[in-house]
């Protein structure tokens, strides 16, 4: 994994991430069910995955463990995250809270795959998608025929494509590279119509961009029964929610990068994010289906209709044998509880064992122990060899690859960073303004910019006023011109009055009525209009307060 890393340019930060075996045919172990994962222990030899050595093993980089985006440093490793974000939220693994969520989410994808705002293909109200061909209901927007390729599975792909950002993968034999359209080489909402995409070739998804990245649904939808069709159908306004978001994020300039982080900020508070669902039989009542979820916060327990959670704290011990796996916590009641699952298959039971125990000690610990790293299972050749040598590492099988915490990951990527010279974002753009502080940073900017023209033009107004007012009489205006000099400096009642100029001193001769450019006379007049206002206003306090003098004072006889 390290080799594939350093191609994708992710030099720290590693940790986050885990290989799953991809199903090809049958040369690959059975994959779970849902979203449990048979996670690779890169302590142990490859070929312990497989059964089958004539056919090569088909690995997948997937996000193992789930960090806020304000956690990773590198923007390689941020992309990585959101196109797997971005792939779960249209194969329904992430749910949104409301149909409001669903809206602002669509809208954050729209501009982190780089579409601008395009007033004219926002859908009316009412309007339904339009589909081109029998699978126009595809949960993603981008869904590339593979050409020369064998297709890993029938299930919805686990392989990371990197077909946005920085980020691009090779593979032997086919070599694919896209990037991300940024600034002003973007595609509008308008310029993708029919069966074409960005960059990913036909599809089959609806016209409007809209409609096709409107597939998010809430969690809700299928799982609450009891709530109101108002809450649990789509609005009717659903697709105008999502433009309205997406013109929100277009006024405030928001970069696809921005929007991507945000996306990352955003799915935390989802239901699944981060968690995979292991399913079995209780032992007790082989006919009661029993799921735990494991995710970032704790684990969730559902049985029948009883749903439990159980935050890592509470856990007390963890036990796998074979297909069986034996859970013991403490209750809200702080009361000893024991969950007994039988498992399809003792890798599904060993999986969750060592689901439970990685995520505990990442999210929750200071650091990896030893009991962890060095625990470890030995095969029936290597279990009779140890009785003659311990020290032997004959069938050997380490249980956990776990290296180090969530907080030893960050310190450990903060000091390559600065060893290797590479400028760490200063507290600002690790945590930059959210969507609604920058739209009401940009209508603060505007009402300043008004304010500021406003208090322009009227101190503009009020210099005209001064400039074409007489100086003499500081009463009229401005209306005459002394010749032979041609100084305009008095208005007419006090021209006439004058023998010499009052500029230059020279014998007036004769004088000339003028008159103001049309433009400058509009000015003039909208500049006394406004005294005129501004002392009426004044007039009145005056006589007001002159009426209450008069009333408090008394008159002398």
């Amino acid at each position: 994994m390290a080799v594939v890393c350093t191609d994708l340019g992710i030099f720290c930060e590693t940790d986050y991430f885990g290989l799953i075996p991809v199903r090809d045919g049958d040369s690959v172990a059975d994959v779970d069910e849902g979203t449990a994962k048979q996670w690779i222990n890169l302590r142990n030899p490859l070929h312990l995955y497989t059964n089958d050595r004539t056919h090569p093993i088909v690995f997948s980089l997937r996000v193992k463990f789930w960090v806020p985006a304000h956690l990773i440093l590198q923007g390689s490793v941020r992309t990585l995250f959101f196109m797997q974000a971005r792939q779960e939220l249209f194969d329904g693994h992430l749910r949104p809270g409301s149909w409001a969520n669903a809206a602002y989410l669509a809208a954050l994808l729209l501009q982190a795959d780089g579409f601008k705002y395009d007033p004219a293909m926002v859908p009316s109200v009412g309007e339904t998608p339009i589909a081109s061909g029998a699978s126009s209901t595809t949960s993603s927007p981008e869904r590339r025929p593979t050409q020369g390729l064998r297709r890993p599975s029938k299930r919805k792909c686990s392989e990371i494509e990197c077909k946005r950002g920085s980020v691009s993968s090779q593979s032997s034999g086919n070599a694919t590279s896209t990037s991300l359209p940024l600034d002003d080489n973007v595609p509008t909402a308008g310029q993708v119509t029919g069966t074409q995409t960005v960059a990913d070739g036909p599809t089959n998804a609806p016209k409007n961009i809209y409609h096709r990245y409107g597939a998010l649904r809430p969690a809700f939808e299928d799982s609450d029964e009891d709530r109101s069709e108002e809450v649990v159908n789509q609005p009717d306004n659903f697709y105008q929610l999502i433009a309205q978001e997406h013109e929100k994020l277009s006024r405030i300039r928001m970069t696809p990068t921005s929007a991507q982080y945000w996306l990352l900020e955003e799915i935390c508070s989802l239901v699944g994010y981060g968690e995979e669902i292991f399913e079995g039989v209780t032992m007790a009542e082989p006919a009661v289906v029993c799921k735990i979820g494991v995710s970032p916060h704790g684990l969730t327990i559902v049985k029948d209709d009883e749903n439990y959670s159980v935050p890592f704290t509470a856990v007390k011990a963890a036990k796998s044998v074979k297909r069986s796996f034996r859970l013991t916590y403490m209750n809200e009641n702080h009361e000893e509880t024991h969950v007994e699952l039988k498992l399809p298959n003792h890798r599904t039971a060993a999986s969750l064992y060592r689901a439970i125990t990685e995520k505990h000690v990442f999210y929750s610990c200071e650091t990896v122990r030893p009991i962890v790293t060095t625990q470890f299972i030995r095969d029936l050749k290597g279990t009779i060899v140890s009785m003659f040598n311990e020290d032997t590492e004959l069938g050997k099988r380490y249980v956990f690859d776990i290296q180090r915490t969530c907080r030893e990951v960050y310190d450990a990527a903060r000091r390559t960073l600065h060893a290797r010279g590479i400028k760490i974002a200063s507290s600002a753009d690790e945590h930059p303004e959210t969507p609604a502080e920058a739209l009401d940073r940009l209508e603060e900017t505007l009402r300043t910019r008004q304010d500021e023209s406003g208090q322009l033009e009227k101190l503009l107004d009020e210099r005209i006023r001064e400039a074409i007012t007489c100086p003499i009489c500081a009463d009229g205006e401005i209306d005459t011109t002394f010749l032979p000099c041609g100084h305009m400096t008095a208005c007419r009642a006090c021209a006439i009055q004058c023998d010499r100029c009052p500029l230059c001193r020279a014998n007036i001769e004769t004088t000339s009525k003028i008159f103001l450019p049309p433009l400058l006379q509009s000015r003039k007049e909208s500049a006394g209009s406004n005294a005129n206002r501004r002392s009426s206003e004044i007039t009145p306090s005056i006589e007001t307060r002159a009426a209450k003098v008069a009333v408090q004072t008394p008159l002398v006889q």
